[in-house]
């Protein structure tokens, strides 16, 4: 698991800063570019879906896991009832079955807690584009509020960290940053994995970056 990671606060400004990061998250913003990583909530993301078109399949799982300064807050996992059938070769990528999702909530009905799942934090999700379009298009449909939160595609930033992993799908990158994976294409424990290669990759730095610096690291950030 993570380490902790402890810092003092010495001075006033420093204070200051914590207050206001503090006012902004309880306020339901997500912290301006200038704010030092290790201030920042994130969310890492993922889905998992009955196929692999936004407006013709369902998003079937949600997992999320919330994290900050090295440490994991929050972990949830939600099934969806997509109202259609999850053809077998999908089944076996991720061993969701049709009986699974049977009763599970609709996507409109779990909707509202993703939303205060994620209040105030920075997203982040591998290969953020498929994961963000699928969140969309329900949104779409369902007639609902599309979250404002900036979305940082972990595929792009973990090309730039880790240059030298073999391949930069989430088990290589895993296994390139001595992450154990015991569970893949489920979508908790992959958003576990992305916070966790994530911490990784902040260890190696010299330098604490900004989320601003984040951004342009990741080629974003995406929006909903």
């Amino acid at each position: 698991m993570f380490q902790h990671r402890y810092t003092q606060a010495c001075g006033a400004g420093v204070l200051l800063l914590a207050l206001a990061t503090a006012t902004r998250a309880a306020a339901g913003q997500t912290p301006s570019p200038s704010t030092p990583v290790s201030d920042v909530t994130f969310v890492a993301f993922d889905t998992e879906t009955t196929g692999f078109s936004p407006e013709d399949d369902r998003v079937i799982e949600v997992g999320a896991v919330k994290f900050r300064n090295g440490r994991v807050i929050e972990e949830r996992s939600w099934l969806l009832d997509p109202k259609r059938y999850i053809p077998r070769g999908v089944q076996l990528v991720h061993g969701i079955s049709n009986e699974d999702v049977k009763d599970r909530p609709v996507f409109k009905e779990f909707y509202p807690e993703f939303e205060d799942f994620i209040d105030g934090a920075v997203l982040m999700a591998h290969n953020a584009p498929f994961d963000v379009s699928f969140m969309a298009a329900e949104i779409r449909r369902a007639g609902l509020p599309r979250p404002r939160n900036p979305v940082i595609d972990s595929l792009r930033l973990f090309r730039r960290w880790f240059p030298a992993s073999e391949s930069h799908d989430l088990s290589s990158v895993a296994e390139y940053a001595k992450v154990q994976t015991d569970v893949l294409h489920r979508a908790a424990a992959d958003s576990l994995y992305v916070a966790l290669i994530f911490e990784k990759g902040l260890r190696k730095r010299k330098d604490e970056p900004t989320l601003r610096e984040l951004f342009s690291e990741s080629r974003g950030p995406l929006r909903f």
